[in-house]
């Protein structure tokens, strides 16, 4: 997902960044939706603070997308040898 001015597009509409975008007319269900999709109940998402639903998104979106870092693994014997040849 991309967010634009606040909100998510889906991703066909990113393709075409020509368009302008137009705000959703219901804000409210806007954020239950985005609420829904990062995997919160409507009693977690009502607990929240507007703001407060928006970072927990942001941050969800960013981990989600984020590309996996490599585990660090033990040496084996064949690495020590390797390393001191």
């Amino acid at each position: 997902m991309k967010q634009r001015k606040g909100f998510f597009v889906e991703e066909a509409e990113q393709q075409n960044d020509d368009e302008v975008y137009e705000p959703p007319e219901r804000h409210d269900l806007e954020l239950l939706v985005i609420g829904k999709r990062a995997g919160l109940s409507f009693d977690e998402i009502n607990e929240l603070t507007v703001n407060d639903l928006l970072k927990y998104v942001n941050i969800y979106v960013d981990m989600a997308t984020e590309k996996p870092k490599q585990r660090r693994r033990m040496a084996t014997q064949a690495d020590i040898d390797a390393f001191f040849a």
